[in-house]
Order: structure tokens, then sequence, then C-alpha cells
């Protein structure tokens, strides 16, 4: 019995000829080198890739040839400025303390969300990388189809969201318990019409936050008022000013506020301010974070201070502990958060 060779790899040629592209669009795609090109191109290169069963350097899929000693710090955030946001910050500040105490380098990859796009997952196809943590934001359909393909590529991974697949490392706050306990404490000093601010994108964050605001009105026997909560625009002041004076001008405006962050809250008593109330005598302001900033904002906000450096130190310790082979269980933590009463509410 004659047994059939291997069968030969497909190389950058048949790749691009399945594609319709040239070889050097594919030499492109496997180098990173697209910001010039278009996403249907680079996404159809790839499904080329995978189709062919094609990776760089000449190794099967999943394999490196060395240990490369970086961190992917993968991020989908519709905004352009991503890398400003305070927490995003934090978060990414805690990942590259540990790094650089353990010899690690880091690298971001950033795409907005919208539909699945597998650019985002290049330095893990491309081996550039030991490992990766993921900080989703989007359709909640999509973001498991992120951490499911990640999980194909690379078994060293780090998710900052709560999953319910046990196999896969989770670092979380505690957003939900954040959110009651802050509900509670306006509805202690007897407000009933609680107004709840978020932005127009999905962030885990954010779904748990509101998810803990309902509970508390839920438990004190409040009805949920669904023209009392907004969910529009991004992460800044002006569209926590802009949800602030629509959500004012109802029939029966609320007497607190919880804004999703602490960015959205100082936008909203900007606007209560110019409009002549008072915070937090005719409408309670409550921010979630704790930024820098929140306690020299006039009047000084309350907030809910979110361990950020701590997720990302964390999350990277795991990474790297995980990489490193000294634990192999997955594991989920969920980090306390703060109450911090100042005089907003």
């Amino acid at each position: 019995m004659t047994t059939k060779p291997p069968a030969k790899r497909s190389g950058l040629k048949a790749v691009a000829a399945l594609a319709g592209v040239s070889v050097q669009t594919v030499s492109n795609v496997v180098n990173a080198r697209v910001g010039e090109m278009s996403t249907e191109t680079r996404l159809r290169v790839e499904k080329a890739m995978r189709d062919l069963n094609y990776t760089p350097n000449s190794q099967a899929r999943g394999l490196r040839i060395q240990k490369t000693n970086t961190l992917a710090f993968l991020l989908l955030d519709p905004d352009e400025r991503y890398l400003a946001d305070p927490m995003t910050d934090l978060i990414i500040s805690g990942v590259g303390a540990v790094a650089r105490e353990r010899g690690y380098m880091v690298l971001v990859h950033a795409a907005k969300p919208g539909d699945f796009d597998s650019g985002l997952l290049l330095p893990i196809r491309q081996n550039r990388v030991d490992g990766a943590l993921l900080l989703l934001c989007g359709d909640a359909a999509v973001r498991r189809r992120y951490t499911e393909e990640t999980k194909q590529l690379t078994s060293n991974l780090v998710v900052f969201e709560d999953l319910v697949d046990p196999s896969v490392n989770t670092v979380t706050a505690q957003n939900r318990v954040g959110a009651y306990d802050m509900t509670m404490h306006l509805i202690d000093k007897g407000h009933r019409r609680i107004a709840f601010l978020g932005t127009a994108t999905p962030w885990p964050m954010i779904e748990q936050r509101f998810a803990g605001y309902q509970e508390a009105l839920k438990k004190r026997g409040i009805a949920f008022d669904p023209g009392l909560t907004l969910f529009e625009g991004e992460w800044n002041a002006d569209t926590g000013a802009q949800m602030a004076a629509r959500i004012r001008a109802r029939p029966q405006p609320p007497t607190a506020i919880i804004a999703g962050n602490d960015l959205l809250a100082i936008g909203a008593i900007a606007k209560l301010k110019a409009a002549g109330l008072r915070v937090p005598e005719d409408v309670s302001v409550i921010g979630f974070n704790d930024f820098e900033f929140a306690q020299h904002t006039d009047p000084p906000l309350t907030t809910v201070r979110v361990p950020g450096f701590e997720m990302g130190h964390r999350a990277a310790t795991i990474l790297i502990e995980q990489i490193d082979g000294k634990q192999s269980d997955a594991t989920s933590e969920h980090l306390p958060v703060e109450q911090v009463i100042r005089a907003s509410a």
C-alpha cells in the first residue's frame, strides 16, 4: 500500500486567485498593511485564506515559530478617539503596568462595532501575539462571535465581560451592584422618578448597570417607566447635555438622573444649571466610574468608583499566567465597586 504524500499547502498565489486580487494585496493583508484597503477586499482575502487553510510563516494555523512576549489588547469602540476614553485608558494602563513588569509588550488594535470584522483578530492570526484581551461593545451576538472566533485562534484569552462560557477567563467590575446601590440611595432620599442615561452603542457594563437600576426599582415597588430612559450618542458631555434636555422636557420629568458614566453626568449637570435648575435641590445627578475630574465638578459628582486600572492589571496577570502554563482552569473575577457620595445627589 502506498501512502499519499501530504497535500501541498496553498501559497499567496492560490489565495490571490481565489479572492480575485493580486498577490501583493494578499501580502498586504498578511502583513497588516490594510490602512487604505477596502473592508470588502480585506474580508474577501481573509475568507480565501481560511478556505485554503493558508497561514503566514509556513506554520499550521494556531502555532507560532517562537514566543513573541506580546499581548494583544483588542477593542471595539465607535469613537475615533477611543484611546482618549478615561476608562479604556485606565484599563490599558493596568495591562501595561503588568506587561512592563513581566517583560511583555502590548499591541493595541481596534475596530468599530457593527457587523463582525475579522480584521480585529489579525494580530492573532498573524502569530504576532501570545494571547489576547478583549474589550468589546456592540450587539451581544456579535460580541459572542468575536469571543468564539478568538477561542479558535488562541486558548490564551481574557474578556472584559460576564460570559456564560466557563472556558473563558473574564474580569469585570460589579456594575450591577453599583447601579442597584445608587438607585436605592436615590429612592431612600425620596426620589421616585429616576432617569437612566446610556449611549446608543451597547456596552456590557452599561447593560449591567441598567439591569441593577431596574432591579432596585422593582425591589422598592416602583414601576419601570421606559419614558425615563434614553440611550443616545456616545460617551461625552455633549451627549449627556442633549439627553438631559430631552428627558427634562417630558410631561413628567425625573427628579433624579443616573448617567451611564461621569462624562454623561457632567454634561447633564451643565445643561440643567443652564436651564436654571439647581443640582441636587431640583434634580439629583449620579455618574459612574469616578474619573479624576468627578470631585472637581460643580457640585462635586456623586458617582460609583469602578477599578479600571485594577481590572486591566488583574486581566494581564491572568493572561500571562496562562501563557506561561501556570494557570490551566479559566477564572471569572468580579472586582468590587464603591459608592462615592458627594454633593450632586
